[in-house]
């Protein structure tokens, strides 16, 4: 038995930030909060998330469980709450649906076989490169970029970041020194490219929720970008793969 109640920003943030990379996931139901991860069908991108249970208004799990969540339902669910409203979630293993109650009307959604959705491990990654930095600098540049390509490349080293996107013809350039990022960590310069379209998404999830992001990075390693909301009750951590570029 599992029952809470949570800000419907909340709820519906999390419900977002898994939704770009899938359409449907599994939700670990824990006695400190609710847990997943999972892989987009391309295996390009992975989301791990920690909704604790501290976000909740209210919170009480007596018996952990696994289930499998329509994130479609879900999000047709969310859309009648306002941003503040609260948004109650219960689940019964007997009645084997989720139940969503926003004021006095509830929507009980089917759920999915968890034990046909696939098991996903995080790769073990040594990245050498940990840079913070603003949300919205890092919007910013992927909003200019996007003008002009469908991929962009994060350079690091000892004395600051850098994002560079090139056109056929035009070039758009973050320059940000170490004294201008949140922090940095990297005893070496690292470079890697990745697709627009996925960071532009995960970067969108986390606007106006997180003023800061860290980013991990390698040379032509995936990219490791994590960030909180909620006051830190909220933990989102993005893999994504890079896109190789032929010599």
């Amino acid at each position: 038995m599992f029952q809470g109640k949570i800000r419907a920003d909340f709820i519906k943030t999390l419900t977002e930030a898994i939704y770009i990379l899938v359409d449907e996931s599994k939700f670990k139901l824990t006695s400190d909060g609710v847990y997943g991860r999972t892989v987009d069908p391309a295996h390009v991108g992975m989301i791990d998330f920690k909704l604790k249970k501290e976000a909740f208004d209210e919170y009480e799990c007596k018996e952990e469980a696994e289930i499998g969540v329509d994130l479609e339902k879900l999000k047709s669910a969310l859309k009648v709450a306002t941003k503040d409203e609260l948004v109650g979630l219960s689940y019964d293993k007997e009645e084997g649906r989720l139940a969503i109650s926003i004021g006095n009307l509830t929507r009980k959604i089917a759920l999915l076989d968890v034990a046909e959705m696939a098991d996903t491990k995080i790769p073990s990654l040594e990245l050498p490169a940990e840079i913070v930095l603003s949300t919205v600098e890092m919007h910013q540049a992927i909003k200019a970029a996007e003008a002009i390509s469908d991929h962009i490349t994060l350079i690091a080293d000892k004395d600051g970041f850098e994002m560079r996107a090139e056109g056929d013809t035009d070039v758009v350039e973050l320059k940000l020194s170490k004294e201008q990022l949140y922090s940095l960590k990297c005893d070496e310069k690292v470079k890697s490219t990745f697709p627009l379209d996925y960071l532009s998404d995960m970067v969108k999830v986390a606007r106006g929720k997180s003023e800061e992001l860290t980013i991990n990075l390698g040379n032509n390693y995936p990219l490791k970008l994590s960030f909180e909301m909620a006051g830190g009750y909220i933990k989102i951590m993005y893999l994504l793969a890079p896109r190789i570029e032929s010599e």
